[in-house]
């Protein structure tokens, strides 16, 4: 694809687990030629809406001599809020030498509402891209920064439709009002926070794209767009075409399952009034909905509720005559 140049102003702000037993198969992330020197680690897993909605798995890593929690995280297509959720008691800058750094490598699926789209959920700060090959349903998901407290992403449907190599950015008058040096249109290098990719959205005003601050992943860190690790926006770039559909949502509280094991994510949205009552009452609406009420530990959906910390938690297993009615 020829590079465009464009301009538009979207504002870069500087600013107890149960591990999961038989992933889903990973299968050969795609990846664009034009990726940069760092190669993207996120992987491609395959699906079924119906019976196998967690994928990935919780590992553990050793910090090796001087790393942060920020290195770790972009070293396993983290980000920073994910990382620092489930391990609280570390410094993000200097955990130590050999500490164990639990890794939240797994997520439980969000609602899909497409076999081809992109939804991205805020509160997990995280997007995933659903598509088929060969008839399987597939997913792979990345880490991403989104709109800060003030500039929210906004929630709803959207699609892409229109792709941008290089492109420039237009800076907004009110940061020219906060910087006056700053000059009215910073073109394409390493100075840009949109990085080398954007992909725009029907809306207009937003756009999905790369960074120069790959720190800020995992953050709410911009005006509303939503951005990924350099490395990350080649692959999700070649992946999704013009008319893609978006969905983005924000969904603090999700079930799922692995055949009869059913699975409970708790994201504590640190921006909103929710007690952890609210996000037990929510996940009981959701298990309510999926008949598996009678089948959990309704004493671990309230202490992983009450955590938060956005991981996958096995609370029970689908009953015999559940499996039976649905077949």
């Amino acid at each position: 694809m020829a590079k465009l140049l464009t301009t538009f102003t979207c504002l870069t702000l500087i600013l107890g687990f149960s591990s999961l037993a038989g992933a889903a198969k990973e299968v050969e992330t795609e990846r664009s030629a034009d990726i940069p020197s760092r190669v993207s680690v996120a992987a491609t897993q395959t699906y079924d809406p119906d019976k196998w909605t967690v994928v990935g798995s919780i590992r553990e890593h050793r910090v090796q001599g001087r790393e942060s929690l920020l290195e770790i995280a972009r070293d396993h297509s983290l980000g920073y809020r994910e990382i620092t959720m489930v391990n609280p008691d570390l410094s993000p800058f200097l955990p130590g030498d050999g500490t164990p750094v639990l890794l939240p490598t797994a997520q439980i699926l969000p609602p899909i509402p497409f076999d081809h789209g992109i939804v991205m959920n805020l509160v997990e700060k995280r997007l995933y891209y659903f598509y088929t090959r060969n008839g399987e349903k597939l997913v792979i998901s990345f880490p991403v920064g989104i709109g800060a407290t003030t500039n929210d992403t906004p929630l709803g449907d959207f699609t892409v439709t229109l792709k941008l190599t290089e492109p420039s950015w237009t800076v907004p008058a009110s940061a020219r009002e906060k910087r006056p040096n700053t000059p009215a249109i910073v073109p394409p290098g390493p100075d840009n926070p949109m990085g080398s990719h954007a992909l725009q959205l029907s809306n207009g005003s937003y756009f999905i794209h790369g960074t120069n601050r790959p720190w800020s992943i995992g953050r709410r860190a911009t005006l509303g767009c939503t951005r990924l690790y350099p490395e990350d926006i080649p692959v999700l770039f070649r992946m999704a075409p013009s008319g893609t559909p978006v969905r983005v949502i924000n969904q603090a509280v999700k079930v799922g399952r692995q055949e009869d094991r059913i699975y409970l994510e708790v994201h504590q949205n640190e921006h909103d009034d929710k007690q952890w009552r609210d996000y037990r009452d929510k996940a009981k609406e959701l298990l309510t909905e999926k008949g598996w009420i009678n089948d959990v530990d309704l004493h671990e959906v309230a202490a992983v509720s009450r955590r938060g910390a956005g991981i996958p938690v096995l609370i029970g297993r689908i009953s015999q005559d559940y499996r039976v009615s649905q077949e």
